[in-house]
């Protein structure tokens, strides 16, 4: 299931957000799913969809959508109102009989002690499930993340696009996630599957626990793209985001025309 959140800034005088913001709405989304249901909440947060070999959240969600914005070194300044926020989940019986209607009317303040911006969820929209095929565009809606650990290294690396393993490793994170949830093998060889880049990536760190000892950068890149896979893993991605720390707030993507 996809929701797009419509929120509404609450005091113009209090418009400035920075930009690395997807750790603290991440935690947010936590808390309003402890207050909807503490017990999903504590199990997510805690094990979420796993099984002996990883264990994965199974939901993202995009950037904020600011139609009107002015960038002022490492923060934004909102301009106007009206924001939009996509939250998306494995369409999951777990999910779907308490999610519809928590979000509503939820008021929050999101940013860091420098700034902070108060919003309140106006009103919350559900998305149509598109047609899945088997070749498919999409449009990433929040940095796509995929790393990998060579050996020697200490630890594991951020991949641009354009590494040669890029996108078979797309791909055994999609059936690494088909595992956990459906709890059986997505047979399907991710050397067949098809990563087409359709335009320039971007490039873009985030800072994770920003201003702590536990301070950490993340990079990973926006693009549009097509796949050429069974519908069902596309279909998964879709719901659950593509590449990694997608409850993080990276891999979230919307169909391309």
């Amino acid at each position: 299931m996809r929701f797009k959140l419509h929120l509404e800034l609450l005091n113009s005088r209090e418009n400035i957000l920075p930009l690395n913001y997807q750790y603290e709405l991440s935690a947010w989304i936590y808390r309003v799913l402890n207050h909807g249901n503490p017990e999903f909440s504590g199990w997510l947060h805690e094990k979420g969809y796993t099984d002996d070999q990883k264990s994965f959240k199974l939901f993202t969600f995009s950037n904020l959508d600011v139609p009107r914005r002015k960038i002022q070194g490492d923060r934004m300044e909102i301009i106007g109102k009206n924001i939009d926020l996509i939250i998306s989940m494995l369409p999951d019986e777990v999910v779907s009989h308490f999610i519809t209607g928590i979000f509503r009317d939820q008021v929050f303040r999101l940013g860091d002690r420098q700034s902070q911006v108060p919003f309140r969820v106006s009103s919350i929209e559900g998305l149509a499930e598109p047609h899945f095929s088997g070749c498919m565009n999409f449009s990433s809606k929040a940095p796509v993340m995929i790393s990998f650990m060579y050996p020697g290294d200490r630890y594991a690396r951020y991949l641009a696009p354009d590494v040669p393993s890029y996108g078979e490793l797309f791909f055994r994170n999609l059936k690494e996630k088909y595992r956990t949830f459906f709890k059986s093998e997505c047979h399907f060889d991710e050397k067949d599957g098809k990563l087409e880049i359709l335009t320039p990536p971007r490039k873009k760190g985030i800072l994770i626990k920003a201003g702590t000892p536990q301070e950490s950068k993340i990079i990973g890149y926006q693009f549009d793209f097509c796949i050429t896979a069974p519908p069902e893993l596309i279909k998964l991605g879709y719901y659950a985001g593509f590449g990694e720390k997608n409850s993080l707030g990276f891999g979230c993507a919307e169909v391309k025309d």
